[in-house]
């Protein structure tokens, strides 16, 4: 896989303006809104892990809701940029989430929020996470959608992309002359790798369904008309499990059990 490093430090410098787009704001709003459902409700449970936490959007959304934080990052332009800023209750590791120690059980949830597809091993990496996080503690990842993106390249009329796509569940994300390599993940993919890491209450959720019918630039226009109507249309639709696949992206959780044969 070509590494993701060089990729994010050329889109270090503008990457908030990167959310600006409105598709882009629209799934960060639907992930933000899930990831709040399952925060954890005190901090003294321990710090939150956000695993590729890039320039630290997440990190002050988090810090500003009362919670401790560890940022892991490794690309070099996103940690200058993270260094612009002074956060109290912010503590960064440098390097790979793929090698990052951290205590078993000592986080109170373990994020990572577009970043795990770029890791070799994506499966080894979540029980990575499952292992971090304490019993009781959520595991929450967002990943790009192997069906979502397929269904895209059909539709704009790349049919020999959206094949190769399916072929390799991979990906390739291109910015600036910069290319990085991604797993593309299905439902069923992301499920078996949290319960093959003994996570339990796992659900996956699509996040903007209405991408892949409508295309980017409709959908554009769909939210810039009435951002509000659209965004609660996206959010009827993510709330149904059967529509995950047609998301654009995935979003799952799962819970670390509190004792053996703990299931709830």
């Amino acid at each position: 896989m070509r590494p993701s490093q060089a990729l994010y430090s050329a889109l270090a410098p503008t990457y908030e303006k990167h959310f600006e787009v409105p598709h882009r704001r629209a799934y960060d709003t639907l992930a933000w809104e899930r990831v709040r459902r399952v925060l954890p409700e005190l901090p003294e449970h321990g710090p939150v892990v956000d695993a590729g936490c890039g320039v630290g959007r997440w990190v002050d959304r988090l810090v500003e809701a009362g919670h401790p934080v560890i940022g892991i990052e490794q690309s070099p332009g996103m940690l200058a940029e993270l260094r612009r800023a002074d956060r109290p209750g912010f503590t960064l590791v440098e390097g790979s989430m793929e090698t990052a120690e951290l205590a078993e059980g000592s986080a109170a949830m373990v994020m990572a929020l577009g970043s795990l597809q770029y890791t070799t091993d994506p499966e080894a990496t979540v029980r990575g996470f499952a292992r971090w996080v304490r019993p009781g503690g959520r595991v929450v990842v967002l990943v790009d959608s192997l069906m979502g993106l397929v269904l895209e390249l059909l539709r704009d009329g790349r049919p020999a992309e959206a094949t190769e796509r399916l072929r390799t569940r991979m990906g390739v994300w291109r910015v600036d002359g910069q290319h990085a390599d991604m797993h593309l993940f299905d439902a069923a993919r992301l499920r078996r790798a949290f319960e093959d890491a003994g996570l339990t209450d796992v659900e996956v959720h699509g996040l903007l369904v209405t991408a892949a019918p409508l295309g980017v630039g409709r959908l554009t226009e769909e939210l810039q008309r009435d951002w509000d109507a659209h965004l609660a249309l996206e959010r009827e639709l993510l709330a149904d499990p059967a529509m995950a696949d047609a998301g654009k992206q995935l979003l799952a959780t799962g819970r670390r059990p509190t004792s053996d044969g703990d299931e709830g």
